[in-house]
Parts: structure tokens; C-alpha cells; sequence
């Protein structure tokens, strides 16, 4: 029986079909599924590819229960299933528990990779690692993770024998080493300098508020070069680009849920200048505030937000 067949679509309320098929580009491939695969102790490749969406996108979509593997290439993705729900943002991995329906939002562009995969030893790496793990390509050091992905995403067809042991070791390695890499950064968030947690609660709480390296320079006592290495370092990003993601975030839910205007959406995330707002946020979403909010069906809302 081929997972194929048992995948179907429903297109949510506030969607027209053709307009849904304009906006997403899939490039998937399906594989055989049997029940044995459950229990037989090596981890399955039911589907997978890389899916791109053009701007806001809100879709269901029935398959058999299994976990899905995602890493987000850019924009963010909400998964839900069930009483699970999940948001992931740029250069992240997550394992995912899905049932039998599962829908993804975007709350603008996006694109990622997604592989429906099943086997006994998922629960214990489900288990063990985070809802969602911040890997990006130049921080992770001797990673497997994205030659796997390729190596994978080139199967086509009849599996052999061979390839299926194969991808069973491709998916433990990958996800071997995201559980090494939490391990490790747990061990390395215990190093981090309490000036810099400090720094990084601030702009979590306090986005909103004027806040410029020199202002941080002044609170601390510390050069604003050695706090741009040292949150890079510890953070994975500068602490200005950290902020402006903050804030980003923060005009999302506003645009989504309020009928302020974009100047004043971007005085309440603290960016005055609206045309620098704007800027800021077609760098991270790929499109402007107006057209984020206008692309948007009336039930994304509720899915991110409620």
C-alpha cells in the first residue's frame, strides 16, 4: 500500500483552492507503508520534500499517524495536531508527534524541509529532545545533518532493501546528533555570563523600550564589542538582530490581531522610524506589514494566536 493513498487535503476556511495551489511549491515523494513498520526497530520513510510557500498559508491535511521531521529554511511554520501545537522559526530542526490530521500555518514566506517517518525508536529521541532545537549550518560544526537531508531527498521509486537500511541510519544519525548538540548546549548555556542572560531577559520582556549597543555598554559596564562577541557566541546571533526578531515577532501578533496602523504597530515594538519598520520586517518575513496583514485569512489568527 503506498502512504500516497492514504493522503488527503482539506484547504481551511478563508482559502480559495487555486489560490492555495499558486502559493505552494512541493517537491515530494512518497514511499510503501506497512504496519510491521511500527515495531521492526529501524525508522521508515512514509514521505518527504521541501515545501515553499509565497506568503500566508493555512492548510489540513490527513495522513497516517506518524512523526514528521521538519528543518525550517526560512520564515516560520506552526504545525498542529490534535492537542500538540508547535511554531518554528528560521534554522530550526524539531521532531514532531503527528495524529491522524495534521495543519500547517505560515504567517508569511516560507520554506521547509518535512519527512513523515516512523519507527520504534522515535518515541525515545521524541522523548529526549526540546520542541524545537536552533541548529543553524555555521554553528553546528562537523554536522551530518544537511548532507543526510540531501542524500534522502533524492530517493525516488521502489526502496531497496539496502536504502531502507540506509535511511534508517541517516535518520538516527541526524537525530543522534541534535540530542549531542542539546546536551552540549545545555553544558554551554551553564557558562553563559550572568551580565549576558541579563541582557537577553531584557530584550525578551522589555523589546518595546529604546535600547541601542551604547545603551547596553552604559548599563553594564561592559564594551559593546565584547558584548556583540559574546552574545553571537553564546545566542547564535548579534544582540541587536536577537531584538529586532523580538520585535518582529511582537508586530506579527499585532497586525494579526488588531486594526492598528503599520506606523503605530511599529511604535509599539519600539521601532519608531516606519520606513525602517517596514524594512526590517520585508528582511524577515519577505513581505511587507500591509501585505502580511492583507494576505492573511481571517481564521490565522485564531491558529497562532488563540
Amino acid at each position: 500500500m503506498l502512504a500516497k493513498e492514504l493522503i488527503s487535503c482539506t484547504v481551511l476556511s478563508g482559502y480559495n483552492i487555486q489560490k492555495d495551489i499558486e502559493n505552494a511549491r512541493f517537491h515530494s515523494a512518497f514511499f510503501t507503508y506497512e504496519e510491521s513498520m511500527i515495531n521492526d526497530g529501524l525508522i521508515h520513510l512514509l514521505a518527504n520534500g521541501d515545501i515553499s510557500f509565497a506568503y500566508s498559508c493555512s492548510y489540513t491535511f490527513s495522513f497516517i499517524p506518524c512523526y514528521h521531521f521538519f528543518y525550517i529554511y526560512e520564515g516560520t511554520l506552526t504545525v498542529t495536531s490534535g492537542s500538540s501545537k508547535s511554531s518554528y522559526s528560521k534554522n530550526t530542526a524539531a521532531l514532531f508527534e503527528a495524529g491522524s490530521e495534521i495543519t500547517y500555518a505560515t504567517n508569511g514566506k516560507c520554506r521547509f524541509y518535512d519527512a513523515f517517518i516512523l519507527g520504534a525508536p522515535l518515541r525515545l529521541y521524541h522523548e529526549f529532545l526540546p520542541e524545537s532545537i536552533y541548529y543553524k549550518k555555521d554553528s553546528a560544526g562537523a554536522s551530518v545533518l544537511w548532507s543526510h537531508l540531501s542524500l534522502i531527498s533524492r530517493l525516488q521509486g521502489e526502496l531497496s532493501a539496502t536504502d531502507i537500511f540506509r535511511i534508517s541510519k541517516w535518520f538516527n544519525d541526524i537525530l543522534t546528533e541534535l540530542c549531542v548538540f542539546i546536551e552540549n548546549s545545555s553544558k554551554k548555556m551553564d557558562c553563559v555570563p550572568s551580565y549576558l542572560l541579563s541582557v537577553k531577559n531584557q530584550m525578551d520582556t522589555n523589546y518595546a523600550e529604546p535600547m541601542s549597543l551604547d545603551d547596553l555598554e552604559a548599563t553594564y559596564r561592559i564594551s559593546r564589542y565584547r558584548i556583540c562577541r559574546e552574545f553571537s557566541f553564546h545566542f547564535g546571533e548579534s544582540p541587536m538582530r536577537y531584538l529586532n526578531s523580538r520585535r518582529i515577532d511582537a508586530a506579527k501578533r499585532l497586525l494579526l490581531t488588531t486594526d492598528l496602523s503599520v506606523h503605530e504597530v511599529g511604535s509599539q515594538v519600539g521601532i519608531e522610524n516606519t520606513n525602517h519598520f517596514i524594512n526590517l520586517f520585508k528582511k524577515d518575513t519577505g513581505t511587507t506589514p500591509l501585505s502580511f496583514k492583507q494576505a492573511a485569512p481571517v481564521s490565522i489568527s485564531d491558529l497562532h494566536y488563540n
